[in-house]
């Protein structure tokens, strides 16, 4: 993480299923000067959690929703590390704010600090497997439910909105975005800004969950 992607220390709390796994990737992560690793207790809010289990259980997540704030640009960005979660467990997490799964049998300490540097720069990461997953999930819900959501036009997207979506969706970062449809990337981010205050949603992947929801991907 260079200088430039990111003005201050990313705070970053790090959870896991037991102490030892915790304290490894701690002390991994805190090398890198850039980063400032918060205790589970501590009083500061985190920029990141970065959550390492094998799967994801009730009690892990009560632990994120406390972290969870009623204005979503105040709650912290979650990098999940885990086994395969299911669709519905899925949907859970990005409305807890997920920005970017690995999974964890392939996911080394050096991918982990490479996905903070990623995301300090606003970018995500969720695998086409886990797209495909979501969209089926929501595919087996009400046909009457989700004529009815796209009835109101509060859920509608632009033709704009959606070229980014799709790009979202693919997993590409904010500088791609701006190359594939010739925008600047200040352009980029203003459109995902809007679009994100706009539906009241948490982050990048949540716009992509929240549009494949209502059938607009």
């Amino acid at each position: 993480m260079s200088g430039s992607e990111t003005s201050r220390r990313m705070r970053v709390v790090v959870l896991a299923e037991d102490r030892l796994t915790a304290q490894g990737v701690e002390a991994h992560v805190a090398g890198d000067e850039r980063v400032q690793v918060l205790g589970p207790g501590d009083e500061e809010s985190p920029d990141v959690l970065l959550l390492i289990t094998a799967e994801l259980a009730e009690n892990t997540f009560a632990a994120l929703q406390r972290y969870c704030r009623k204005d979503p640009d105040e709650s912290p960005r979650l990098i999940l590390v885990a086994n395969k979660p299911t669709a519905e467990q899925l949907m859970r997490v990005i409305g807890l704010g997920l920005v970017a799964f690995m999974t964890r049998e392939k996911t080394t300490l050096s991918d982990i600090s490479e996905m903070l540097c990623a995301v300090a720069r606003g970018a995500g990461s969720l695998p086409q497997s886990m797209t495909g997953s979501l969209l089926e999930q929501i595919r087996s819900r009400s046909q009457d439910g989700q004529a009815a959501d796209r009835s109101d036009d509060s859920s509608s997207f632009t033709d704009r909105e959606l070229a980014v979506l799709r790009q979202l969706a693919a997993g590409f970062s904010t500088t791609e975005i701006a190359a594939a449809l010739h925008y600047s990337e200040r352009t980029v981010k203003y459109i995902i800004h809007e679009m994100i205050v706009r539906h009241g949603l948490r982050n990048r992947v949540h716009a992509v969950a929240h549009a494949l929801r209502q059938g607009f991907l």
